[in-house]
């Protein structure tokens, strides 16, 4: 394709021309907020894209970003963007080790970051053969770079570099998703203007509104859509232990209109919010995403909130960001059926996206064919095909041949999830499908099995396992109270979910606190309960 696209900075771009003194990013910081104008936020841009393109950084660059979040993050990433460099995006909280890999698997040329990502870059040989730029970050008034240039590169051009072509590589961010093996999601600018179009779909991302998200990514998008973003104190290793407490008082003081959260950190909030009868008045929108949001948290949630405010979960992943959408309404009339064994509601598909349910397997499926689809109520796998679906994962074939489906060109994504669609055409979320757990008499999952559980008095989380060999797994229920429960009363509610024997299972154990995802606070790490729970009963843990 070789049309120019209106894209994300020239989108951005147009706020700062048409409103330079309305608030653009609010960043707080432990001594109050730090207020950023489009005007602002345009003179750190262009002295950023400067001082890049002078560093070595042109068109194409792929650059590694590790600053943390804040104005800086947010300028040097749209800088980049404004070279038509490739930002690469690496998650954290993964590890030295796992960071070092990624570095390795996009190739990466510039690495710009702050003095102790250098020094771990340095000791640790991330990407020693395929850097050659660094950007040492402390402050805007303090920028080293050094360049180890190759024979025969010539120096960066000064000229402003051409609009983006939709198929032009604009960044590359790292996923792990349920394996725990980080891989390399690349997006051209087409994927990214088809993101932006499900945005608009969302009702957050309005000009003039103030978004607080815990979801960086909005940071940059936000001011894109005329939007005031307010990027909050993040721990990055430990995402779910933002302080709710912060968080309230921060929505209060900027006037938040739309936030962003995951749901166990909506979980957190509500709760917090809840102790202090507080409500959160100037919230008109609230999206979750990164896992289905129970029902009792929306039912808390809404009890914080003003009366016309709604409350949507998100469905999506990486590779294709948003795929549907449930609003408060809909997730509260099917309360009842999730409650019955039949998964969680997660919507419709978000327009432009076209969702599939296909039958369950374990192998690459390399092309499409309507024989592979279930009936509606039959649960499968979710596959997704649509503007916004990346590119295939970078130098990983087993890893894309397994996600992705050929459709007569058309890329097809296998999302990993399992569910059903109704006759409405409505999505239902059943569970992962590395999760299922594969007993002598047929699969059970998770999400069917759970929310039964969870809605019992005093239980704050449950997780269904399996001990031993697949297609001979015992069933396991582990319970996590709710915080502060006696350890009596902890005996009386394991007693109470093993009399409900939901699903015949009869081996309940109670777990004095589920271990999670640092990353993703929403995902429990299952694999690490289901060795616990053979321990605990003596099993096979394979």
């Amino acid at each position: 394709m070789t049309t120019p696209l209106f894209d994300v900075v020239a989108m951005t771009e147009h706020w700062m021309r048409a409103r330079p003194g309305t608030i653009a990013c609010r960043v707080d910081r432990r001594r109050g907020a730090e207020t950023l104008t489009y005007g602002r936020l345009d003179e750190l841009i262009t002295r950023a894209a400067a001082r890049l393109a002078r560093a070595g950084v042109t068109a194409g660059t792929r650059a590694a970003v590790m600053i943390p979040p804040g104005r800086d993050l947010v300028a040097v990433v749209l800088a980049l963007l404004r070279l038509r460099a490739v930002p690469v995006l690496i998650d954290p909280g993964l590890g030295a080790r796992a960071i070092g890999a990624c570095l390795e698997e996009a190739a990466v040329q510039a690495f710009i970051a702050v003095p102790r990502a250098h020094l771990a870059r340095v000791v640790l040989g991330w990407a020693r053969d395929s850097v050659t730029t660094t950007v040492t970050f402390a402050t805007y008034a303090l920028w080293f770079a050094r360049i180890r240039r190759h024979a025969g590169t010539p120096p960066a051009a000064a000229a402003r570099p051409r609009a983006p072509y939709a198929d032009d590589l604009a960044l590359i961010a790292f996923t792990s998703g349920s394996t725990g093996v980080p891989k390399g999601v690349p997006f051209r600018h087409r994927h990214l203007a088809g993101q932006i179009e499900l945005l608009a779909h969302l009702g957050a991302l309005e000009p003039g509104a103030t978004v607080y998200s815990t979801f960086l990514p909005f940071a940059v998008a936000a001011p894109a859509m005329g939007c005031a973003s307010v990027i909050p104190r993040l721990d990055l290793r430990r995402p779910g232990r933002t302080d709710p407490a912060a968080m309230a008082a921060s929505i209060a003081a900027h006037g938040v209109r739309g936030l962003f959260a995951a749901p166990a950190l909506l979980d957190r909030l509500t709760r917090h919010c809840a102790r202090h009868e507080q409500v959160l008045d100037s919230l008109q929108i609230v999206l979750t995403a990164g896992a289905p949001l129970p029902f009792p948290v929306l039912r808390r949630a809404q009890r914080c909130l003003p009366a016309h405010a709604d409350v949507r979960s998100v469905y999506g992943a990486t590779e294709c960001l948003m795929v549907a959408m449930a609003d408060a309404a809909e997730l509260a009339g099917t309360a009842a059926e999730t409650a019955c064994g039949a998964g969680t509601c997660l919507g419709s598909a978000l327009p432009g996206n076209r969702v599939r349910v296909i039958g369950i397997t374990d192998q690459a499926i390399p092309r499409w064919s309507d024989d592979l689809m279930v009936p509606a109520g039959a649960v499968g796998e979710i596959t997704v095909a649509g503007p916004a679906v990346s590119d295939p994962y970078l130098v990983r074939p087993r890893e894309t041949a397994l996600a992705r489906i050929d459709d007569d060109g058309e890329p097809v994504h296998r999302m990993g999830d399992l569910g059903w669609q109704d006759e409405q055409g409505r999505l239902w979320f059943a569970g992962r499908k590395s999760e299922r757990v594969r007993t002598a008499d047929g699969e059970m999952y998770t999400d069917q099995v759970e929310p039964i559980v969870n809605a019992l008095p005093g239980v704050r989380r449950s997780a269904l396992v399996g001990v031993g060999p697949p297609g001979g797994q015992r069933p396991v229920l582990c319970v996590e109270c709710e915080p502060g429960t006696p350890r009596r009363e902890r005996r009386e509610i394991v007693e109470r979910v093993r009399a409900a024997a939901v699903g015949g299972i009869g081996q309940v154990l109670a777990h004095p606190g589920f271990p999670m995802d640092v990353r993703h606070a929403s995902k429990i790490r299952r694999p690490l309960l289901a060795r616990w729970a053979a321990r605990e009963l003596g099993g096979d843990e394979r």
